[in-house]
């Protein structure tokens, strides 16, 4: 009991510290896939387990309900691609909820990325658009020499995959960095959009 208690309070304090500045909520909506792919079009996302307090989000699981966090009074440099800020999930841990942010994990030798829901930081800021499509945006053109900081970009290089982490195998939400295609030969383009509730 007293493993369980500190494990839900370490918890607690790794995801405060991560989402501390971003306290304005929204309402609960779930994600829902729109692609070319008839296996994947129409799916919504669900928090499916990847470690210990980490989850995936996967095309198998779906119906998960999702927050976004963003802060009070932010500048939003990009409205047509949506105010920037923390997808978040609940992990029910020891009796409390653990708002969990979502961060892009890397394989150094792939160009996929996972998003992962886990207690940590770095977290990675997405946004959404006025039609509701999740994106990341960037102001830094490294395409060009030298590279050129402009106006925020906003990126749509979501991919459902069959991927390993930890030992788990499911199919996944990625993320392909770069303008190259996944190395993946699993990949299939997706969009992902904002259900609300």
């Amino acid at each position: 009991m007293l493993t369980s208690n500190l494990i839900s309070a370490s918890l607690l304090a790794l995801a405060s510290t991560s989402l501390a500045q971003y306290t304005k909520q929204s309402k609960p909506f779930q994600l829902v896939l729109h692609s070319k792919s008839q296996k994947y079009n129409g799916v919504a996302l669900g928090a499916c387990h990847e470690g210990a307090a980490i989850e995936g989000l996967c095309t198998a699981y779906g119906g998960s309900t999702f927050y976004f966090n963003t802060t009070h009074g932010e500048y939003v440099s990009n409205e047509e691609a949506g105010a920037t800020g923390y997808l978040t999930w609940v992990l029910p841990a020891g009796g409390e909820n653990v708002s969990e942010p979502m961060s892009l994990i890397y394989n150094d030798a792939s160009n996929v990325a996972l998003p992962l829901f886990e207690p940590s930081s770095p977290n990675t800021m997405v946004a959404f658009d006025k039609n509701n499509h999740m994106n990341i945006q960037s102001y830094v053109n490294d395409r060009v020499s030298p590279p050129e900081a402009g106006n925020a970009t906003a990126y749509y290089r979501w991919y459902a995959c069959e991927t390993l982490y930890t030992g788990y195998t499911y199919t996944t939400l990625a993320w392909v960095m770069g303008k190259y295609p996944p190395q993946n030969p699993s990949c299939k383009k997706v969009e992902v959009i904002r259900k609300f509730l």
